[in-house]
């Protein structure tokens, strides 16, 4: 019996949102419903949407973000699980059947993601990086013992990755609208408060966003969003006052990737001192990747420094 509500938002998409519908269509386990949700686009997105006819269920709403067209179709969605997919990646067709199987095995998960292909102009990667030897050793999948220590060492859960029991999304509540970027990470957390992970360590998602942007213009996606970054402190006000003591160290490392994030995104953006005191606050929970030690050591060598590395940053974002 079909038991998956299918939830893709979908902003100014037209020229992907197509292969998102299609790969829902065409699941070896049928879902229940398919619930696309239209985010004031201003394209030819609706007309693309609207295409398909009842198979698929079209909402309209003025333009709000990602978080608020999700929770759009979360009121309205009425299957026991939910699989929330963006308009620019898509499933393989196994993803249903087998997300579906792992939590009817598993009764008191919350919610399981699959391993995950993401397709970038620098080169395809999978996360969990090490999903081949997960998969040989644990076939059916595995309960994560520790879900905040194991993402923020693996960086494993992308939105199209996940499924989620609709009895957890009850508990919980929907998504947080007022977070324009990272809201599906905030929820990821949120989730973990309530009950445990799992994960099916087969590549079932792509994602294609990175190439989607390119092709439709990289700053002209992100540069809105940039302007809307919030803070870390907004990012985590549902989540800490839910977690056990045990969850906390991985999870601040989970804060410091997202930390990082908005710190760029904030000098990209025109914030610079607020990416600046992001950096003081949370640097020592950050990923050690390139872009945040310039920022680490420009802020140690001064302002003017923290001013060139930001005209360095804006250099290069442009040339993306």
């Amino acid at each position: 019996m079909a038991a998956t509500s299918v939830i893709i938002p979908a902003y100014n998409s037209e020229k992907s949102v197509s292969a998102s519908i299609d790969s829902a269509l065409s699941q070896t386990v049928a879902p229940l419903e398919i619930i696309v949700v239209d985010d004031g686009s201003t394209d030819g997105t609706a007309e693309v949407i609207k295409a398909y006819g009842g198979i698929v269920r079209y909402l309209w709403q003025e333009n709000a973000g990602q978080g608020a067209a999700r929770n759009t179709g979360l009121a309205e969605a009425k299957g026991e699980f939910i699989a929330l997919l963006d308009a620019d990646d898509y499933w393989k067709p196994e993803f249903i059947e087998r997300m579906e199987g792992f939590l009817r095995a598993h009764p008191d998960l919350v919610a399981a993601s699959c391993a995950c292909l993401a397709e970038r102009q620098g080169g395809d990667y999978h996360t969990p990086a090490h999903h081949a030897d997960l998969l040989s050793q644990h076939p059916e999948g595995l309960v994560l013992d520790d879900f905040f220590e194991f993402w923020a060492k693996h960086d494993h859960v992308r939105t199209g990755s996940v499924l989620i029991r609709h009895d957890a999304v009850k508990a919980v509540g929907l998504q947080n609208p007022a977070l324009r970027i990272s809201q599906d990470l905030e929820y990821w957390a949120l989730l973990a408060t309530q009950g445990p992970w799992g994960l099916l360590p087969e590549v079932l998602w792509v994602g294609t966003s990175d190439k989607v942007a390119r092709q439709t213009g990289w700053r002209k996606k992100y540069a809105g969003r940039r302007k809307k970054t919030p803070t870390v402190e907004a990012w985590e006000a549902r989540v800490l006052p839910r977690m056990s003591a045990d969850q906390v160290e991985g999870f601040k490392r989970v804060r410091g990737r997202v930390a990082a994030g908005f710190a760029v995104n904030h000098v990209l953006g025109g914030s610079p001192k607020t990416g600046r005191d992001i950096i003081r606050q949370y640097g020592e929970d950050m990923p050690h990747g390139a872009t945040i030690k310039i920022l680490k050591k420009a802020d140690r060598m001064g302002s003017l420094a923290w001013w060139a590395a930001g005209k360095v940053l804006r250099y290069r974002d442009a040339r993306k």
